[in-house]
């Protein structure tokens, strides 16, 4: 609630300190004494847009100071997650904001029209004023600054009436988990768009590698095999020379036999020496090995001769094969190793890109899943406010008629919210999805009979606003958590036993919210917990506007002043009367 309002150089107000009641605090005096300047000051500093014309005619600047102490529960301390412009209080406000401590508004205007906002003595600007301002005071009258005709907040009244909080909550969180969903499958969306080219690239590259089948050495080897082939002719010449020189016989006329046979035979002879000359052993088993060797030798070049072919297509292919490994070691890598780890991170590539694609196929099935189930939930919801606005609009129309308006028509109109791209399909048609349900919630009127149900920011009359507000809150007064309400014009248009209804419903919602009332009628001020008199004085050359708080004494004769005009012996004691409650 406000303790303190401090004002300063606007319009004929000097300076004014007032402490204010917990309870109904009432202001009074004489038509054109100033109460609405008082009104228009408390709206300022929650915000209201204003011009330079508010500024005392003599100074520099004007300016408005309250401190507000809201309770620890009030949801000015708690974290805001919404999409409303409520959001920004936890982030703009974190090092001022302290439940310990009580909250310092101010707002100052200069002569030229220039507007500074402080909370707790840090700079804020005006948006986030008015944010703030939201939480802590309604204001009700012929002023923007209320919250009936902000469109937003009938949907919490009605679901705060309905105690739909558990629903409330079962839907933000689903609403929540939907929107991660969304996100996280747009931003794989664009990751796989973003690698869609490389996706192909690496289809391409993987399809060449595949079919390469290449083998680790296999370069190595067909190189050895090109070389062959290239010098087959020679190599087959060159070994049948060597096999011939060591078979045929090059001997002279009257020689006979190859080395081999020659050998052979000098062998058998060296044998028979050693059977009588034993030193002669080791040299006849020396050249028997060399005879094996040499026979073997000769027996592999011949069979090399023989192998050693001439084939100009498979050297033909062994080239190509040559030039393709060539061609892909120029793209992949320098070796047939580097090339083949290429290909296998290619293939893990491709397949992580491949779980992409089935990652958003379960996304999106995820997500039908997740809409189907907040479609469920806000139907559900929607048919239980449709109830509750019945029942809702039953008890406005009743407090209505004890206010004055016996032939208003009162109705909270519950919409779906249609949108082409809307989640939601209801027989044909697509609906919204907010954190909040997929309803609109306006609350609508038609004041006398035959008038068209309108909303209620098109209703002209300050007064009718106010007695609506008036009806609302007493609904709502269980529910509603803003603490501070003030009413201007509550009184137009009443009087008599009506005006005494309006005073003792003020009264009964002063027992749980602060509530600051203009009026003109002793029937409503007679039940202030605070009453103060407004008034407008001639101080040297300036005329200047005051206000003080009334003890009891003062109190009867202001109420004897509304009520007859006269402090008369018996207005007064008629006042008494009305302050007492006989």
């Amino acid at each position: 609630m406000i303790d303190t309002l401090s004002i300063r150089n606007i319009a004929l107000i000097d300076e004014l300190d007032l402490e204010l009641a917990p309870g109904l605090n009432i202001f009074t005096g004489e038509t054109g004494a100033g109460k609405s300047v008082i009104l228009k000051a408390i709206g300022l500093v929650l915000g209201e847009r204003t011009s330079a014309d508010i500024v005392r005619e003599d100074a520099d600047f004007a300016e408005v100071e309250v401190s507000v102490a809201p309770d620890d529960e009030h949801p000015i301390w708690q974290t805001h997650s919404d999409e409303t412009a409520d959001s920004m209080l936890t982030g703009s406000f974190s090092e001022v904001l302290d439940p310990s401590d009580v909250l310092i508004l101010s707002r100052r205007i200069t002569a030229k029209g220039r507007s500074r906002c402080q909370v707790n003595g840090r700079l804020v600007n005006l948006k986030q004023l008015q944010a703030l301002g939201t939480f802590l005071v309604d204001i009700h009258g012929q002023h923007e600054h209320q919250s009936l005709f902000r469109t937003q907040t009938h949907l919490k009244l009605l679901d705060d009436f309905g105690g739909n909080s558990e629903e409330q909550r079962h839907i933000g969180n689903i609403y929540a988990q939907l929107h991660a969903l969304q996100r996280e499958s747009a931003s794989l969306r664009e990751t796989l768009k973003a690698s869609e080219r490389e996706k192909e690239l690496l289809e391409f590259e993987i399809k060449e590698l595949t079919s390469a089948d290449m083998e680790e050495g296999e370069d190595e080897k067909l190189a050895d095999e090109a070389r062959i082939l290239k010098n087959a002719e020679a190599l087959r010449k060159s070994a049948n020379y060597v096999y011939r020189q060591l078979e045929d016989d090059h001997s002279g006329m009257g020689s006979s036999g190859s080395p081999l046979e020659r050998l052979r035979d000098a062998a058998k002879e060296l044998i028979k020496l050693s059977e009588i000359d034993d030193s002669l052993s080791e040299s006849g088993d020396r050249l028997e090995s060399l005879l094996y060797e040499l026979e073997d030798i000769s027996s592999q070049v011949r069979h090399y001769a023989e192998t050693i072919e001439s084939n100009s297509m498979r050297l033909d292919e062994v080239t190509d094969r040559l030039a393709l490994i060539a061609k892909l070691k120029r793209r992949y890598g320098n070796s047939i190793p580097e090339i083949l780890a290429y290909h296998a991170d290619a293939e893990k590539k491709l397949e992580t890109l491949q779980l992409g694609t089935e990652k958003q196929d379960l996304l999106q099935v995820e997500i039908h899943k997740t809409i189907q189930e907040a479609q469920r939930l806000c139907t559900a919801l929607s048919a239980k406010r449709q109830h509750v606005a019945k029942h809702l609009s039953e008890r406005i129309e009743k407090e209505l008629r004890t206010l004055g308006m016996d032939k208003a028509e009162f109705h909270a109109s519950v919409q779906h919210i249609p949108n082409d791209r809307g989640p939601f399909q209801i027989d044909g048609k697509r609906y919204a999805f907010r954190s909040d349900g997929m309803d609109d919630v306006e609350f609508l009127i038609a004041p006398n009979v035959g008038s068209e149900a309108r909303p209620i920011a098109r209703i002209a009359s300050g007064g009718e606003i106010s007695r609506i507000m008036l009806a609302l809150k007493t609904v709502l007064v269980q529910v509603d958590e803003i603490p501070t309400l003030l009413f201007d014009e509550i009184d137009s248009g009443i009087g008599g036993k009506v005006a005494d209804v309006v005073g003792k419903k003020l009264k009964e919602l002063s027992a749980f919210s602060q509530v600051i009332c203009i009026t003109h009628l002793a029937q409503i001020a007679r039940f202030a917990d605070r009453h103060f008199r407004v008034e407008k004085k001639v101080v040297g050359e300036r005329t200047l506007i005051t206000a003080k708080p009334l003890t009891a004494e003062e109190q009867v004769n202001e109420i004897a002043r509304m009520h007859g005009g006269e402090e008369t012996e018996i207005g007064l004691a008629h006042a008494r009367e009305l302050l007492s409650g006989e």
